[in-house]
């Protein structure tokens, strides 16, 4: 299944528009570890003795790593469940056409979809498009940034072939039907390189430019209605992975739905937030990879949920946790042969700070810290002792507040240990699913010492010994406070990142001219950039009418075309290069008309009108200097404006010219004025008029 693409020297070959981006990619994924084997039972005692566990469970691979898009020739395959930025393992990495084809494995087995598209750590929005630069097949691209044009993206939900990708098996030989990934979600971005000034400001990053998607993960059986769709529910989300072939391969009917179902409802509670509205109350974002170990998976998601499996009275594994609930059983004294109580804090055990951590969508699915929760009368006595609680499956504040409430209460009791008769068996199991396990303790023995235990306690642990027929129960006080909440207690609202954005193009301040040298002309673009020494200008021009646009040469703030023609209108447009955010606009200037010469030459003289043979010869001397050309103008009265000009023609500097006029009317009287133009078209005042009866 493994794809290896090796792009060597030749890349670079291609030139700058993709040359920077040679590397060496590929595709591996790990031998999917059998992991039914890893638990033959559960146990209230080995789920309940977690109370002692790390409160930051180990993770098999760092959340930086499963946003980054990799290299590598061996990486574990990912599944993920409720909301994720993702990168992924590049399983092709090849360059066509000026085109950089990334494939990217994102998901080991179907995810529910790729809803948002980021760039180098900012979303996109995307069109749609059937256009692949040329090619026939659906696309989506970034729009209203500077990567629009240059970045096209499809995926793939792994629900079939995740590499059947149409450009990929017209464009590439070595991509056959064979390299199917078959149940693997991807997605295929290509980026294109912009002009050679422009390339830094589209892919800032170059060969280091980022592709992530947001996604939705896996599908989840739902036990209340037997559907099979996306769910962020603790709960089940936690029944999936027991389950399913991806996570701890339970069969079935080794998993007691009943239990799973009531926490799921305890799960769905709707929280009032503090910024407005509610959310549930328990919901599960993250991911886990195939070779990873169950319990640490599974710590994961109790560390952000406060749900455990255990197994339960019909001998099924469920869920414990959420809520106090109803206690199962009431224990006497008489019931008890022996108690021993162990102080909440001894030898510095315990501690009375938690620092609280979760995944926040708005910091970009970035782990960040809340308020903590502080123990302040402690703290007065012993200086602090401090915990993290790191919730990397965690995805919203009010619950990652309310865990450490709980947590800190949980870490941080005394303990009772009592030896029962068989009564106690009544305290092996929780009265009802959906709810922590909690018994009442009410021992007044009636020996007279007056020592008296009594209240709700969470059974820790539970141990029934069938020879001298007695239980071993470890219990905690409970003090129900611990779950009251009001939205208020999520405490102050972290700052969101800031942007390190630049600041976007400046305004363009800029003239356009032509300039004259020697007898030619040439377009000269200035700029004005007060107090910023990293812009330059850059421009262009093009002949009015027509569509190719001709770049000048740039020095600073000043650009020059090559020699224009004279007489010539010519559109300009500028924009800034330098250090900010995007690239420039470019920002018209207007028209240019081209005159090399602007004085105009002398009246002609010694004009005058002839008739002869059905027409008239126009005579007259052309001026002593400044002149290229004569126009000649006839109207039916005196007045020059109301003329038209007939003919044009050249002649010698000083020297005679004349001018048939061919198309006069026998019967019609005209009048006739004759003007001298220079080099640059700029016309001289008339002669004239002399009249024709």
């Amino acid at each position: 299944m493994a794809v290896f693409s090796a792009i060597g020297a030749a890349l670079w070959g291609i030139g700058y528009a993709v040359g920077f981006l040679g590397a060496v990619a590929g595709l591996s994924t790990a031998t999917i570890l059998s992991l039914a084997s890893a638990v033959s039972s559960f146990t209230i005692a080995a789920t309940m003795t977690a109370v002692q566990r790390a409160l930051s469970p180990r993770v098999n691979v760092p959340q930086q790593e499963m946003q980054a898009v990799l290299n590598q020739t061996d990486a574990q395959r990912r599944v993920y469940v409720g909301q994720n930025l993702v990168g992924g393992i590049r399983a092709l990495f090849e360059v066509k056409d000026g085109v950089l084809y990334q494939l990217v494995l994102v998901a080991h087995g179907r995810i529910e979809g790729f809803d948002r598209f980021w760039i180098d750590g900012e979303p996109q929005t995307l069109a749609n498009s059937l256009d692949w630069w040329g090619k026939p097949q659906p696309v989506r691209y970034p729009t209203g940034t500077d990567k629009e044009g240059y970045v096209n993206v499809v995926t793939r939900n792994g629900s079939g072939q995740g590499g059947s990708y149409p450009v990929l098996l017209s464009e590439f030989d070595i991509w056959t039907e064979a390299r199917r990934l078959q149940n693997q979600a991807t997605f295929l971005v290509g980026s294109k390189a912009p002009g050679q000034e422009d390339f830094v400001k589209v892919f800032p990053k170059g060969h280091q430019t980022l592709f992530q998607w947001e996604i939705k993960g896996r599908q989840i059986y739902d036990p209340r209605n037997g559907q099979t769709v996306y769910s962020d529910n603790a709960a089940l989300v936690t029944g999936h992975y027991l389950r399913h072939p991806d996570g701890l391969k339970l069969d079935q009917s080794e998993i007691d739905w009943l239990n799973v179902a009531a926490m799921a409802d305890v799960s769905d509670i709707a929280v009032p937030q503090q910024l407005g509205g509610s959310e549930p109350s328990l919901r599960l974002w993250g991911y886990w990879t195939l070779d990873e170990d169950p319990r640490a998976v599974l710590d994961r998601m109790g560390a952000a949920s406060g749900l455990r499996a255990y197994e339960t009275q019909t001998g099924q594994i469920g869920l414990i946790g959420g809520p106090y609930g109803t206690p199962s059983m009431t224990l006497t004294a008489k019931d008890i042969r022996d108690i021993q109580t162990r102080a909440a804090i001894s030898e510095r055990e315990g501690y009375n700070v938690l620092s609280v951590h979760y995944m926040s969508a708005l910091h970009n699915y970035e782990v960040i810290e809340v308020d903590p929760w502080r123990d302040e009368p402690r703290l007065e006595i012993e200086g602090e002792i401090a915990q993290e609680l790191r919730m990397e499956m965690c995805p919203n504040r009010s619950q990652a507040r309310r865990r450490g409430k709980q947590q800190i209460h949980d870490d941080n009791r005394g303990r009772v240990e009592v030896i029962t008769n068989l009564v106690g068996l009544k305290a092996r199991f929780p009265r009802f699913a959906g709810q922590r396990h909690t018994i009442l303790l009410d021992y007044r023995p009636e020996d007279g010492s007056g020592r008296v235990i009594a209240g709700e306690f969470e059974v820790l642990d539970h141990k029934f010994d069938p020879v001298s027929l007695e239980c071993r129960i470890v219990l905690a006080p409970v003090n129900r406070a611990c779950q009251a909440w009001t939205p208020s207690e999520e405490g102050s609202v972290p700052e969101l990142p800031a942007s390190d954005a630049a600041d976007g193009p400046p305004q363009l301040i800029a003239t356009a001219a032509q300039r004259i040298r020697g007898g030619t002309a040439s377009l000269v673009v200035e700029a004005e950039a007060l107090g910023r020494d990293d812009l330059s200008v850059q421009a262009r021009y093009r002949l009015a009418g027509t569509s190719r646009w001709t770049r000048m040469a740039t020095s600073d703030l000043t650009a020059e075309s090559g020699v224009v023609s004279d007489g010539g209108r010519y559109e300009i447009e500028a924009r800034w290069l330098g250090v900010f955010e995007g690239i420039a606009p470019w920002i018209s200037l207007g028209t240019v008309a081209v005159q090399i010469n602007s004085t105009p030459p002398a009246a002609p003289t010694s004009l005058s009108v002839v008739p002869g043979g059905g027409e008239a010869l126009v005579r007259w001397r052309n001026p002593p200097a400044n002149f290229a050309q004569a126009r000649i103008y006839r109207g039916t009265s005196a007045i020059f404006s109301a003329a038209i000009q007939i003919g044009t023609t050249g002649g010698a500097i000083g020297q005679f010219s004349e001018y048939p006029d061919a198309t006069i009317d026998p019967d019609q009287s005209y009048y006739y004025w004759v003007a001298a133009a220079n080099q640059s078209g700029v016309e001289g005042p008339p002669a004239g008029p002399q009249t024709l009866a």
